[in-house]
């Protein structure tokens, strides 16, 4: 019986021990680095939050989905605006907004082209401002990650070579490796921040920059809608009067 608890009591400190380990390795990897190691574990722990965000963001609002632009272009050329807006309203996607913009402003009599189209690039606007809110962040991270890694390599390098001035002529070349190694870590950490924050914040961004091309798409069809129903009642008029 004293050995099964002893053995139970074993198992339950295991994981704590684990846990403590884990923390007291990164305790001594933050103080190797020095006190710059810190900002640069806030910007690590911003990017996966903002990237999280964002993705959130965009798989809520269905970036990138554009099957429906068919249908509802169908219904516009059937002199169905009104349908057409009524589903539009219901959708989420940000190329969705733009086209029942544009197409309440057709189906508006006293709207001119020009008014429609400059209400149809405002919303666009207005949506592709919502989708790269907190890119700049990524972007920003990205660009001074390396920065502070490399300020601090500098100034764990001076403090280095403050302590070889004193030591004298007692410098052990494990002391001159030590010193240059900690201060290295930050340079290395910061390099490991920027990099993956500069892949997701293109990514990001060439969603936003597709998304912006289907609502120029989307937006430039509806206006042209009524152009190609009159080229293909053309097209029906000759077929017929040739028969």
């Amino acid at each position: 019986m004293d050995l099964y608890v002893l053995a139970a009591a074993t198992a339950a400190a295991a994981p704590q021990d684990a846990r403590a380990d884990v923390w007291s390795s990164v305790g001594a990897f933050m103080d190797a680095g020095g006190v710059l190691m810190w900002p640069l574990l806030a910007l690590a722990l911003l990017v996966p939050a903002v990237a999280l965000v964002k993705i959130v963001q965009f798989s809520r609002l269905k970036v990138g989905d554009r099957a429906f632009v068919p249908a509802m272009l169908e219904l516009i050329r059937a002199d169905r605006p009104a349908e057409a807006v009524r589903q539009l309203s219901g959708m989420k996607q940000p190329v969705a907004r733009v086209m029942e913009a544009a197409v309440r402003g057709k189906a508006n009599p006293r709207m001119s082209d020009e008014l429609v189209r400059e209400e149809t690039t405002r919303i666009a606007q207005a949506q592709l401002d919502g989708l790269e809110r907190g890119l700049a962040v990524l972007t920003l991270v990205a660009s001074i990650a390396p920065l502070v890694g490399l300020l601090g390599t500098v100034t764990g390098l001076i403090q280095a070579f403050q302590q070889i001035s004193a030591a004298g002529s007692r410098v052990e070349p494990a002391t001159l490796a030590g010193g240059i190694w900690e201060a290295l870590l930050t340079t290395a950490a910061g390099l490991s921040i920027a990099i993956p924050a500069a892949i997701v914040a293109t990514y990001l961004q060439r969603k936003v920059d597709v998304e912006a091309q289907h609502m120029e798409d989307a937006a430039t069809q509806v206006f042209t809608a009524p152009l190609w129903q009159a080229v293909e009642d053309a097209s029906d008029a000759q077929r017929v009067a040739a028969e």
